[in-house]
């Protein structure tokens, strides 16, 4: 066999397997198999850490786009793939001595290829994702050269029979003998038969990826997000008259929540990375009065400043970034602190600032700061209001306690985690929280959430009637301009009884409105939503009502790309 062959031999085995790829990804997209293969072989996780590539991860098309047009188109391509076989293998049969120009042959030389043509497009307006998308380009440029290969073996078997035929027939698609012309004119171009396959290979990838991009961007535009929205009451009237109006922003890239004389920091421990953590922070320290003493400088208006950062109850066994060790049983994130999401050590540095500094400009400039002392504090901030948060021995290192390197340390720990977002400083806003927040669940990524109208209401009203949610929008923040933005997701039993007794993991983010009174519609109309922190939500529909159907909540760390999230949920509607 010539290398001409072997060469014409494997383009016919790239092309099989790429429509068997598509033809089954379906199936297979909903086995665990299939997280093997895109996590650990094809590596898309590496395309998600790059906002340059991360839409390669989302959808292409939404599901069921244009409703029974893709099915329908999938039907059909079947059913013009076997008459179109149909007649080449009678024909076979019959032992006949000249090639098959009647039926569909009448019309296009290569019926069979536009039958599958057909189907693939049926399975992208099914479930097209980008994946698939790309080998069904692959496969229309395997198609063309492969019938290419098909024509000149005719051509030695039929010989002028042929060719006339070919004269008056369209090549695959009806009406494309009259591009003739342009053919013989790129023809006309010396170039060698390699240096053209690997040209239209180019051709064919780039068209490929502007008409995905042109498709992502066209359905963002036009995009109705489907959603449920509940107001629901999360403080009483004297929480709402003591709480502190906060400024909350970022410096040098650092989330940061201050009054003045406090300035706590988002994280860098992962529980401190919640949404809300560092407002409580600085609401509470001050209530605090095993600390009265350690920080009664807060007490002088030309006095010192505080500055907390966050560290792991325990310290972890292993070293690193804290709080980011270890799988849950789930393999969704990091296991859960055994500790609670609401134990941490606080590092509190007092600093003396020069006249007319702002306090959150010390962050990332030390000659805006000189450390005078710090302490280490173990503490809980779910206790109730009122009650002490300490827990445990209070900390005060010595003279040789190296306070620079340990914030130098802090700031690499945030600067490492905050990299998949925002580097930009973001101006400080004020938080001024209400007694009321909003709840808002999208009915997507879960199909039966848009599908089954009843199961959807279900699944919020369990939502609303959560007093463990409930609790947690409370503490993240939720009210004003920040919105508690749910989607809910497969839980661990969800392919087995999706229809009985289902689990549904509901991942919820916390995102801010340009203003409070702005419609809640608008957010998803933003294409770089402000989004202030995430956590999920585990439930269960086995536990009947009226008893809490959640069984757990994790909060979401800092090194997740929750506006990359943002994106892939919203990219199935």
């Amino acid at each position: 066999m010539s290398m001409k062959e072997s060469a014409g031999r494997a383009s016919e085995w790239v092309l099989h397997l790429s429509f068997l790829f598509i033809l089954v990804e379906v199936i297979w997209m909903l086995l665990p198999f299939a997280g093997f293969l895109y996590g650990s072989v094809l590596h898309l996780q590496v395309l998600a850490q790059n906002p340059y590539t991360a839409w390669l991860t989302h959808f292409v098309f939404p599901v069921l786009t244009l409703g029974p047009v893709g099915p329908i188109l999938m039907g059909l391509g079947l059913l013009v793939f076997f008459i179109g076989a149909g007649q080449i293998y009678w024909a076979k049969i019959r032992k006949h001595t000249h090639p098959v120009t009647g039926g569909l042959y009448r019309f296009v030389r290569h019926p069979q290829y536009i039958a599958l043509t057909l189907f693939g497009v049926g399975v992208l307006l099914t479930w097209g994702r980008a994946i698939s998308f790309l080998a069904f380009s692959l496969m229309m440029f395997l198609y063309y050269h492969l019938a290419r290969s098909e024509e000149k073996r005719c051509v030695r078997l039929f010989g002028d029979e042929y060719e006339r035929y070919r004269e008056k027939t369209s090549f695959v698609i009806p009406g494309d003998r009259y591009l003739r012309p342009l053919g013989e004119r790129l023809n006309a171009i010396r170039l060698p038969k390699a240096a053209w396959v690997c040209l239209g290979f180019l051709v064919t990838l780039l068209l490929s990826l502007g008409a995905m991009k042109l498709i992502s961007q066209t359905k963002a535009s036009v995009r109705d997000v489907p959603f449920l929205e509940q107001t629901v009451q999360l403080r009483d009237a004297k929480e709402e008259a003591e709480a502190p109006v906060l400024l909350t922003g970022r410096q040098t890239g650092v989330p940061y929540a201050t009054d003045g004389r406090i300035v706590a920091v988002r994280g860098p421990y992962r529980n401190a990375a919640a949404a809300g953590f560092s407002e409580r922070v600085v609401h509470q320290l001050r209530s605090s009065p095993a600390l009265r003493e350690h920080l009664a400088y807060l007490d002088d208006p030309n006095g010192d400043v505080a500055y907390v950062f966050s560290l792991p109850f325990n310290k972890p066994d292993q070293p690193g970034t804290p709080g980011m060790q270890g799988k849950s049983s789930t393999g969704r994130g990091p296991a859960a602190d055994p500790a609670g999401p609401d134990r941490v050590r606080l590092a509190i540095m007092r600093c003396s600032l020069p006249q007319g500094s702002r306090p959150e400009e010390a962050l990332g400039d030390k000659t805006r700061r000189h450390i005078r002392k710090a302490c280490i504090v173990p503490v809980n901030l779910g206790r109730a209001d009122g009650e002490e948060i300490v827990e445990g021995q209070i900390t005060t290192p010595g003279p040789r306690f190296p306070a620079e390197d340990r914030w130098d340390f802090f700031m690499k720990q945030l600067s490492g985690m905050q990299a998949s977002r925002s580097q930009g400083d973001q101006q400080a806003t004020t938080t001024e929280l209400g007694p009321d927040g909003s709840l808002v669940m999208v009915k997507a990524p879960i199909l039966r959430t848009r599908m089954d109208a009843p199961f959807a209401e279900e699944l919020f009203d369990r939502l609303l009637e959560s007093k463990v949610l409930l609790e947690q929008l409370r503490k993240s923040g939720v009210g004003g301009d920040t919105v508690a933005v749910a989607f809910p997701r497969p839980g661990e039993n969800w392919y087995r009884d999706h229809h009985g007794s289902p689990q549904v993991s509901v991942f919820v983010m916390l995102v801010r409105k340009e203003s409070p009174d702005a419609p809640t519609a608008s957010i998803f109309k933003n294409t770089a939503p402000d989004i202030q922190g995430a956590f999920t939500v585990e439930m269960d529909f086995g536990i009947a009502r009226p008893k809490d159907s959640i069984s757990g909540i994790k909060t979401i760390g800092p090194k997740r790309n929750l506006e990359e999230r943002w994106q892939f949920f919203l990219s199935g509607l």
